[in-house]
Parts: structure tokens; sequence; C-alpha cells
């Protein structure tokens, strides 16, 4: 589209150095994805800075859209009034053709999985597919690259549900309470939208937990579609409250867990409860509570999008993890298992400890909590590491700007047992060299990243890697 087309699609207050035959095919309000084809969206009302704009032009933007005219600029610029608005028309203009259907995920924990096994029952069944969170953009279950934030901004989240629009397509990402409250999925068209539990986090933002859990709760209230379906955990409080007024608004409700979508072990098999019916399946590649709820949110919402369950259930043998959730390595030598999983909550991290004790024997523990984030999980994750594990390791994890030994002293105060580690590489060392036989070692909060966070420097780090390296995988 060239920027003569604009005035055709947008309102534009003033325009300066006007250039008609300048081309561009995509918009962002992200300095860091412009390039010579990207107009630039600079809002001067957020808390956005001029050097964002210094690194689009060095990008060589063909043109910049404010709400304020910026004089010291020699390239095009269009002033606008409102410019999520303007914003808004741009999109709809250049993303005409969206997705079959789009399914966001919310939820303290499990958004990631939940993703994940969607998108491989749907590749198994050979639909298109994109997905869009925590572990980067995925096409029909194939990496493609990283996006650096679990919701993306709200022209990326356009941009890359577009990229697969062929035939009926689905595109499955994560809403996190941040992208909800920042209103970063504002009039994009869920069809339907699912929540896996709420539990404290991102208190540091939302302040208090009521704020938080309303903050979910916009998701079905204000984002999804009007006809849209809502998946809901039934184990969750109030969840039948939610639903009920969903209902009131004609929106479809769907509740998993007990009497509903349920997945329970037996001995010798699996039993699965969906839409009343029992069915038995051998073998399952997952195998605690936690994984069977995050399982039970993705067939839920495979049933949403009206796939029959005998088709559901021939893909589910072959379901796996998505790196760094539930990521077990088999320690031969010692004949324990080390599993790795991002778990960085309080409730996460009681409901892996207690899903991985057996016959009576605590898993051992390694775990920080991360600098300049909610400071009350520190105490909170003490208390139960002390609770459910037999041995644990106190380390850093993503310290950032805040000193890393308060930090680890704050969690320790409430475990006094616990052995501190700060370099977490050796933590890691120490604790395998430690392990005994039969042991499980649940190393926590990190999962797939594949940095550690000092000051303002990332520096490479991969939990997975270093175990592999040190049990000589």
């Amino acid at each position: 589209m060239h920027l003569s087309n604009l005035t055709k699609n947008i309102k534009i207050l003033k325009t300066y150095n006007f250039n008609k035959d300048k081309y561009f095919s995509s918009i962002t309000s992200n300095s860091k994805l412009t390039n010579k084809n990207t107009i630039f969206f600079y809002d001067n009302n957020s808390n956005a800075k001029q050097k964002y704009i210094k690194e689009a032009v060095e990008n060589k933007i063909p043109a910049i859209i404010s709400n304020k005219y910026h004089k010291f600029l020699s390239i095009p610029q269009f002033v606008v009034s409102d410019i999520n608005l303007e914003k808004e028309k741009l999109l709809k203009k250049i993303y005409k053709k969206l997705p079959y259907k789009s399914i966001a995920i919310t939820g303290t924990n499990g958004k990631t999985s939940v993703v994940w096994y969607i998108s491989k029952i749907l590749t198994l069944l050979n639909y298109k597919n994109v997905t869009v969170g925590t572990l980067g953009y995925f096409k029909n279950g194939k990496k493609i690259n990283e996006i650096g934030l679990t919701t993306p901004a709200y022209e990326e989240l356009y941009k890359y549900g577009h990229l697969n629009t062929k035939g009926k397509s689905i595109y499955i990402f994560e809403a996190s309470s941040h992208a909800l409250d920042q209103n970063r999925i504002r009039n994009y068209p869920i069809s339907i939208a699912a929540i896996t539990n709420i539990s404290n986090d991102h208190l540091d933002y939302h302040k208090t937990i009521s704020q938080y859990k309303n903050t979910k709760i916009k998701l079905f209230t204000k984002y999804l579609s009007k006809n849209g379906t809502a998946v809901i955990n039934s184990r969750i409080k109030n969840a039948l409250k939610i639903g009920s007024n969903l209902k009131k608004r004609k929106i479809k409700v769907l509740y998993y867990g007990k009497n509903y979508t349920f997945i329970e072990k037996h001995k010798n098999f699996f039993k699965i409860l969906i839409n009343k019916k029992v069915s038995k399946i051998k073998n399952l590649k997952l195998s605690t509570s936690i994984e069977f709820e995050n399982l039970e949110c993705a067939i839920t919402s495979c049933l949403a999008l009206n796939i029959k369950e005998k088709e559901i259930l021939k893909t589910l043998p072959t379901i796996i993890n998505p790196p760094g959730r539930l990521q077990t390595l088999n320690y031969k030598k010692k004949k324990s298992q080390i599993i790795i999983d991002y778990a960085h909550t309080p409730d996460a991290l009681e409901k892996i400890l207690k899903s991985l004790k057996s016959k009576n024997k605590k898993p051992v523990l390694l775990f920080g909590c991360g600098g300049e984030r909610d400071k009350n999980k520190r105490k909170l994750m003490g208390v139960i590491a002390k609770k459910f594990a037999s041995r644990i390791y106190i380390t850093d994890d993503n310290p950032r700007n805040e000193n890393a030994s308060k930090i680890r002293k704050s969690i320790l105060q409430y475990c006094p047992d616990g052995i501190e580690v700060s370099n977490r590489k050796l933590a890691i060392t120490k604790a395998i060299k430690d392990i005994k036989e039969n042991e499980t070692l649940l190393i926590a909060g990190k999962g797939h990243e594949k940095v550690q966070i000092i000051k303002n420097k990332k520096i490479k780090f991969d939990d997975y890697e270093i175990v592999k390296n040190i049990i000589g995988k």
C-alpha cells in the first residue's frame, strides 16, 4: 500500500513531509520490529520514550503516525487524534482475512501447556494452526521465531493471525493479565476463551488478588466475541457463577474438571470422561494431575471447535509436554530423575511438588525467586518448599537489579534448612551430585528460558542444557 492511500482509510488531521510514492506493508508500535516497509505508530500520551522514534527512523521506516507533530523529523508524518482507533482501522485494511477461529488462553499457570496441547491435537488431525505465546511463534507445530512477550502487541496479534489463513485455520494464543489490563487484545475477534486457574501472581503489577482475578475474567466479559464459547475450569472458585453470568449474555459455556471433561489415572489405564462418555486409554505420555488438568482444558477447547471426541481421543497417546514444562531427564547412574519446570508461582510449585511425591517420598527442590517482581511470593514459596520438599537448594533466578543475596535470604527465612548456592549452575551441579538413588530432583522457575537476567544483562543460561552436560546425555 502506498502512503497516498492512507487518507482513504484513516482520519488524518495534518500531514508533513508527504511522499505519495513511499510504500508500506505492515504497521507496528514496537520500534524494534520496524523496517523500510513498516509504518511506526507512536503514542505521545503513553510512557513510550523518544529514543524509540530514533530507533524506528534508523530502521528506515517510510513514515510515522502519531498524535503529535515531531518537528525534528524529516520523514513523512501523519498526525491523528485517536491513535488506537486509526491503528485498528489500518490493521483491518492490511489484514483483511483473519483465521477461521481464534482461541485465547488465560490463567496463572498452564497457559503455555494448553496452547501446546491444542496445537498438537490440531496438527495431528491435519488442522492448520498458528500459536503465539511464551515459547514463541509456531506454525502447524513448528517453531518459526521468538516473540519476546507472552501476548504480543495488538498489531502483532493481527499479523501472526494473518500468517496462516488458508482453509479452516485456527489461531491459538496466550492472553496474559498484563495484555488484558493494557487492552492489547481490544476488538480482536476471539471465538473461544479458556481459563486454566487463578492464584497469586503479578501482584507487583495488579496490587491485589481481587484486581488480578477481575483482569483475568475480562477475557470473557470484555474480549470474547458475542457468539463465542467460554471454557472454564470447574475447580476455580465461583466457576459456576462466572459461567452462569456469561450464559445470560448468550455465551456458550463448557466446563472441564470432575463431572465434565476429566482424566483419571488408574493402575493399568487412564479413564477419560468427555461429553459424559467414559473411554479408556492404555498409554498416555502425561502422568501428573497438573498435566491432566491442562489436557482437559485443551480437549474442551477442541470440543468447542466442534471436533468429535473420538477424533480427539486418538491423538492423546502421542501428546508430550512443551520444553521446560515437566521436562524429564533420567539419571541412570543413580536410578533417579531430574525434572525441569517453569513453576514460578506458589500455586504451581505446590501442585508440582505434590504430584511428584511417591510412596511417601518427597522430591528434592532447587529454585529461586525473580528480582523486581512480586515479593510476597518469596515467603509463600519458602513455606511450600519446607512443607513439600525433602531437601532444598536456594539459588538465583533472574535477580535483575535487586540484591540477589537479599532475595535468597528472604526465601531461606521460611525454609531455614535450605542449602544456599548463589550461582545457579553450581547449585544445579551440587544438587545433582547430592542426589540419592530413586530420588526426584525438581529444578523450578526457569523452564524453557535461555538466559539469566543479572542487572541489565541477559546472560546465556539454560537449565536443561546444563543438566544434560552434567549427567552426560
